[in-house]
């Protein structure tokens, strides 16, 4: 089982990934959150290997990949899900954890614009579509209550309390609904303004 972490927001992070790890999680991560982790002394896979596809074109391809969509959409026990995930050898991951920050409205420089999150929040609409087997943690300030509920349930996300699954989807649709938001703000923001034209 696995858990996968990508966070900009690094806030409690390591002492997350190390109550993972004792729970039996195996840790896989974007290549900077994964540096970090081990660098705190964890064991931590980069999910490139998870897919077997390293990141592309400067990190804007990392986490699109069957093996991760699968791995978070997976459901436990349905029978044509069993199948493919040990036909295709996709990994199992009960946790994911994620956060983005909102782009800033009033900045039209094009690097704001380049650094639009696409598949962090691609993965918590996944996770959370699936929280009934997947935990969608997307707030530093629930990582107590995460290790405490998986503590609870033998380190099993689909064991944990089916009302705490659901109040974390429901936070998570709230994130990347707010982050939508955000790249609306933004861009609406280059309409009127002229600036920031894409590439031609």
């Amino acid at each position: 089982m696995y858990a996968v972490l990508s966070v900009t927001d690094k806030t409690g992070i390591t002492e997350l990934g190390a109550g993972l790890g004792r729970l039996g999680l195996r840790l896989a991560a974007t290549a900077g959150t994964a540096g970090l982790l081990r660098e705190a002394g964890l064991d931590a896979t980069v999910i490139g290997d998870l897919s077997g596809v390293p990141e592309l074109m400067g990190g804007r391809v990392r986490a699109f990949h069957p093996s991760v969509f699968g791995g978070l959409l997976y459901r436990r026990g349905h029978p044509a899900d069993e199948a493919d995930v040990r036909r295709h050898g996709v990994p199992r991951i009960d946790v994911l954890v994620c956060n983005f920050r909102d782009l800033p409205p009033d900045d039209t420089s094009e690097g704001v614009l380049d650094s639009i999150d696409v598949g962090g929040p691609a993965m918590v609409r996944a996770a959370a579509k699936n929280h009934a087997d997947v935990l969608p943690v997307v707030d530093p300030a629930d990582y107590g209550a995460v290790l405490a509920a998986l503590t609870a349930a033998g380190g099993r996300a689909g064991a944990t309390d089916p009302g705490f699954r659901r109040r974390l989807a429901v936070k998570a649709f709230a994130r990347t609904e707010a982050y939508d938001r955000s790249i609306h703000r933004f861009l609406a923001r280059l309409a009127e303004t002229g600036a920031g034209q894409p590439r031609t």
